[in-house]
C-alpha cells in the first residue's frame, strides 16, 4: 500500500480510490503535466504470478489501442520497485454497482447501457472482448464544466483479442463475474461480442431491479439459471416497466449467441423503444379503474405497467394510457371484441368506453362532463345510478272523475225518471 503523500514512480500520491484482491487504485498529481490519474498498482505478491501479471500488462496494452469517449483512456504502464502500474484517465464520479435501483429512473439505466454499448460495440470492432462487463465496471462521471455526465467503460483485466489463440487463464480457473457470465462463457465454447452483450443485458436487469436475473446463494443454482432457464419477468419484479422489456431482454440473454441482437447498440436502441413506447397483447377482460387529465381511451385492451413520459402509470386494464412516446391504438373491430359499455368513474370522472379515440381535452379540465349517470364502481360491480324522480301522471285521476260523474248522471236520471 502506498501512503498518501508519497511519490510513486513521479506520481504524487493523494488518496486511494479503491481496492480489489489484485489491486488498489489511487488518485496522482502527473509528474509533468498538470492533471491528475488514477494509477492503478498490482499487489506486489502477485508480480510474480506470471499469468496475473500477463493479464495486468495485457490490459494496458488492449486499451491503449482504444481511442473511444465512453472507454477509460490508458496512458502509461511500468515497473517500480517491484511493482506495476498503470496510469489511466481519472474519472471523477461513481460506478454504476453504487447506485440504488429503486431509485435510479429505468430512462436513466438505458441510457447507461446505451454509452456503454457504444463502447463495447467500439472494442469488438477492433477485436477486443471485454469479458467481465457488470455495473461495478461502468463508472459514472459527474456532470462539470457544462458537460453532461457520461459512462466509462473499465476494467479490461480479463479481456482477449478475438483471434487471440492463448490463454491467460489457468485450466478449470474461471475469472469473470457469475452474476454476468454468459452461457458460452461457462461452458469453454468459442466467444464474440455477443457474450459481452448478454452480460450486458444482465447488467441492464440489475439497474433495473438491484439483483441479477438468477440471483441465488449457490453457485450452481446461477449456472443453471445462466444454461437452462428465462430471465424472470421484470414487470412482476419492478412494477411499472413495460412487459415489452421482457422481450427485449430475453433476446439479448438468449442461450445461443445467435439469437441475440446483431450488435450491443442494437440491443440499447431496442431497450429505449420498449421504454418509450410500451404495449401487449390485447385481451379481453373486465375494466379496472384508471384515468387521468388529458389521457386518450381506445378499445378493451390489457397492458400491463407502463411509462408514459417521466411519469410511472399503475397496472391497468381495459384501457391504453397515451402520452409522449406512446401511440394511440387504432379501432378494434370484428368477431370477439366485447361491445362499448360504461367504464367505471374515479371520483366523479365517469369513462365511457369507446372503440374510438376520444378527443384529448386540456389537461386542467375533467375528462368527461361531471353528471354523468353513470354510477361509481364499488367493489366487483356498480351502484345504481341516482336518476331524478319522474312526476307522476294525472291522467287515471282525471278519467276516474269523469267516469264518476258519468254514473252520478245515471242514477239521477233514472230516479227522476221513476217519479215521474
Amino acid at each position: 500500500m502506498v501512503a498518501n503523500g508519497e511519490v510513486f514512480a513521479g506520481y504524487l500520491i493523494e488518496r486511494q480510490l479503491g481496492r480489489g484482491g489484485m489491486g488498489s487504485v489511487y488518485l496522482a498529481k502527473h509528474p509533468r503535466l498538470p492533471r491528475m490519474s488514477a494509477i492503478k498498482l498490482l499487489n506486489r505478491e502477485m508480480v510474480s504470478d506470471q499469468e496475473i501479471r500477463a493479464r495486468f500488462e495485457r490490459e494496458a496494452d488492449l486499451v491503449a489501442q482504444l481511442d473511444h469517449p465512453n472507454i477509460v483512456t490508458v496512458y502509461d504502464r511500468g515497473l517500480e520497485d517491484g511493482q506495476l502500474w498503470i496510469e489511466m484517465q481519472f474519472i471523477d464520479g461513481i460506478d454504476a454497482a453504487s447506485v440504488d435501483p429503486t431509485k435510479l429512473p429505468p430512462e436513466r439505466a438505458v441510457q447507461i447501457i446505451g454509452e456503454v454499448a457504444e463502447a463495447l460495440d467500439y472494442a469488438h470492432g477492433n477485436g477486443v472482448m471485454h469479458r467481465d462487463v457488470k455495473p461495478a465496471n461502468m463508472l459514472l462521471a459527474r456532470s462539470t464544466g457544462g458537460k453532461g455526465e457520461r459512462v466509462y467503460l473499465t476494467d479490461f483485466g480479463i479481456a482477449r483479442l478475438r483471434d487471440d489463440g492463448g490463454h491467460l487463464t489457468q485450466t478449470g480457473t474461471f475469472t469473470a463475474t457469475l452474476a454476468y457470465a454468459s452461457p458460452e462463457q461457462l461452458t469453454g465454447a468459442s466467444l464474440d461480442g455477443r457474450a459481452d452483450q448478454y452480460s450486458l443485458a444482465c447488467s441492464l436487469f440489475w439497474l433495473f431491479t438491484g439483483t441479477g436475473p438468477f440471483a441465488a446463494s449457490n453457485p450452481a443454482a446461477v449456472i443453471r439459471g445462466h444454461l437452462q432457464e428465462p430471465p424472470p419477468l421484470l414487470s412482476k419484479i419492478r412494477p411499472g416497466l413495460p412487459p415489452t422489456m421482457d422481450a427485449v431482454l430475453a433476446k439479448a440473454m438468449a442461450k445461443r449467441p445467435d439469437e441475440r441482437f446483431a450488435s450491443c447498440a442494437e440491443f440499447a436502441v431496442a431497450a429505449r423503444r420498449a421504454l418509450a413506447s410500451p404495449s401487449s397483447p390485447a385481451q379481453p377482460v373486465a375494466p379496472r379503474q384508471y384515468t387521468g387529465p388529458g389521457m386518450q381511451t381506445v378499445g378493451p385492451q390489457t397492458v400491463g405497467p407502463q411509462t408514459v413520459g417521466p411519469q410511472t402509470v399503475g397496472p391497468q386494464m381495459g384501457m391504453t394510457g397515451t402520452g409522449p412516446g406512446n401511440p394511440i391504438a387504432p379501432p378494434r373491430t370484428g368477431t370477439g371484441v366485447p361491445n362499448a359499455g360504461p367504464m367505471p368513474t374515479i371520483g366523479q370522472t365517469p369513462m365511457p368506453m369507446s372503440v374510438r379515440a376520444a378527443t384529448p381535452q386540456p389537461m386542467q379540465q375533467p375528462m368527461y362532463p361531471q353528471n354523468s349517470p353513470y354510477g361509481q364502481q364499488t367493489g366487483y360491480g356498480y351502484r345504481p345510478a341516482q336518476l331524478p324522480p319522474q312526476r307522476k301522471s294525472n291522467t287515471g285521476l282525471i278519467i276516474g272523475i269523469i267516469v264518476g260523474a258519468v254514473v252520478i248522471l245515471l242514477i239521477v236520471l233514472a230516479i227522476i225518471g221513476s217519479v215521474g
